[in-house]
């Protein structure tokens, strides 16, 4: 069964804009700016759903995965047998059938997770996402936001080192095109492949940073007397991701909360000096120059970092350092959770 809503002209005609990051282009923000104005996005024909994940639509990148590609989120949900895994697919098809059929002012469903361009890594995957949303909308359009790798990379870095991952010079050797969530002209081609290329509009980050200042006149969205997005940074100190360097490679299982992290001050970021900039970039320049010839809304150069913007010499060499007491902070680390543990505990049982 078709489940589309009853479009504002009286028609029954509904748009699928499908936002799949990519990662680290400021989804976060988006996400939360069209989650907390839902509302405000329906009296005006778009419609943002609640109910796949909360602010972003996890569950729509769950949809495309199986038991045998599973991720985080589906381990999370306690997922573990194939008769699980349909009834999520079930109850994923329900969700947005209902609150489609909900929303009868609707013109154009607005779809966003960046989880589209980090967790699925093959045709299969992106075909059985096709296979779910092209009966029941009139048109989809995938857009994707694409930034500079090297970028990428530094921004992953911090958040690599939040889950309590180490982050040293080795981390930027695995950034190569071998790896499709950094090959945009292989990750471009699947979904193209799949969905039509004249389906898929690519976003430069470059040009255009603010992904809702682009999107807002390209789906007709008025945000005038709405309230801007809070900008989400999860950008850690150079100092702080070397501090979690030591917590790792102290051999202890201590981390350190993410509501701990926030409240650390970011005064120094992880810069990488211009010339390992450019080293890890030139990785990408033959792929790009690829999908750029191909796509019209793409000009040469837009790919690439604004170089002005690296120094001579950067800070990763502070990643590269052992730390001599990494067993007297994992030490200070364990006592300080023991007492946020009996604190949860006591706030419990009140």
């Amino acid at each position: 069964m078709k489940l589309i809503g009853r479009g504002s002209t009286g028609g029954d005609w509904m748009k699928l804009v499908l936002h799949i990051g990519t990662e680290k282009t400021g989804t976060t923000s988006f996400q939360r700016f069209c989650y907390r104005n839902r509302e405000a996005l329906l009296h005006q024909g778009i419609f943002y759903p609640d109910q796949l994940g909360n602010e972003s639509h996890r569950f729509i990148s769950m949809y495309a995965l199986s038991l045998e590609t599973f991720d985080d989120g589906i381990r999370n949900l306690g997922i573990t047998t194939s008769e699980e895994m349909e009834a999520f697919y079930a109850d994923v098809e329900t969700r947005l059938g209902q609150q489609l059929e909900a929303s009868p002012e609707a013109r154009l469903c607005l779809l966003s997770s960046e989880h589209l361009h980090s967790r699925l890594r093959t045709v299969e995957q992106v075909e059985r996402l096709r296979a779910f949303l092209a009966p029941t909308f009139d048109e989809v359009e995938v857009i994707v936001h694409l930034r500079p790798q090297v970028e990428v990379a530094v921004s992953l870095a911090s958040t690599q080192a939040r889950v309590g991952g180490t982050v040293r010079r080795g981390f930027f050797d695995q950034v190569t095109p071998q790896n499709i969530y950094y090959d945009y002209n292989r990750l471009i081609g699947m979904w193209e492949g799949v969905f039509g290329a004249s389906s898929i509009t690519c976003v430069p980050f470059k040009k255009q940073p603010d992904f809702l200042a682009w999107l807002a006149p390209h789906v007709g969205l008025d945000v005038k007397g709405l309230p801007s997005p809070a900008r989400v940074n999860e950008a850690l100190d150079i100092r702080v991701m070397a501090m979690i360097n030591a917590l790792v490679e102290s051999g202890t299982s201590q981390r350190i909360d993410f509501r701990v992290l926030d409240q650390l001050p970011v005064e120094q970021k992880l810069t990488l000096d211009r010339a390992m900039g450019e080293t890890i970039q030139a990785r990408f320049v033959p792929d790009n120059q690829e999908l750029i010839a191909r796509r019209p809304e793409l000009e040469p150069g837009q790919l690439q970092p604004d170089w002005s913007r690296y120094p001579k010499t950067g800070n990763l060499d502070l990643l590269d350092h052992d730390c001599p007491f990494a067993g007297s902070l994992a030490a200070l680390v364990r006592h300080y959770n023991a007492e946020i543990d009996q604190l949860r505990e006591a706030v419990k049982a009140t």
